[in-house]
């Protein structure tokens, strides 16, 4: 099964639409690490900001969609979304893999390892910081597929999304400008 991984999209219609035409296009089902619809305070306005434009994006997608909520996220945006939005953590159990996305904030880098052997995960994805990573843990793996809407300046790369294949036991983050592939990994299948 391949899933398509996404975070801190904050209102962008665009971004997301990058992503479904692109390393989305042969997907199964989307996780998003959260800050769906909202830019919130302290970031600005993203390119082809449209929240209303987003939600139905959302709400027409052909493939399951399951989203953790993020600190940008708030009680209204469920009203819009015909998918759940208010939980900080997705727990799912996909083809003997699991599999647990939260947005991250309010976590440190031992809190994530902590969760991948208390609940014997063998993929954690994560969102918050904008930045995409793909970091191994014995045979895990933490990935957090970046953003395709405001990149953090600090990173190395701007507008990303990633693409998880459990039958390859594989993550790649690609930079939907591009086309390119910025990071890949492997995890034990």
């Amino acid at each position: 099964m391949k899933i398509g991984l996404i975070s801190d999209t904050h209102g962008s219609a665009k971004g997301f639409q990058k992503a479904l035409d692109g390393p989305f296009r042969d997907v199964e089902m989307i996780l998003h690490a959260g800050d769906v619809l909202y830019h919130g305070p302290r970031n600005p306005l993203v390119e082809g900001y449209d929240t209303a434009s987003l939600a139905e994006k959302i709400n027409s997608l052909h493939v399951p969609l399951m989203i953790a909520k993020g600190n940008c996220d708030a009680d209204v945006d469920e009203l819009v979304l015909a998918v759940p939005l208010l939980s900080p953590y997705v727990f799912l159990h996909i083809d003997q893999k699991r599999i647990l996305i939260l947005h991250g904030d309010h976590k440190k880098e031992g809190d994530f390892e902590n969760l991948i052997r208390r609940f014997d995960l063998a993929v954690l994805v994560h969102g918050h910081s904008h930045m995409a990573r793909i970091k191994k843990v014995g045979g895990s793996l933490i990935i957090n597929p970046g953003t395709p809407a405001i990149p953090n300046p600090s990173s190395p790369f701007k507008k990303t999304v990633g693409v998880l294949d459990l039958a390859q036991g594989t993550v790649r983050i690609w930079d939907i400008e591009t086309g390119d592939v910025v990071l890949e990994d492997a995890f034990d299948v």
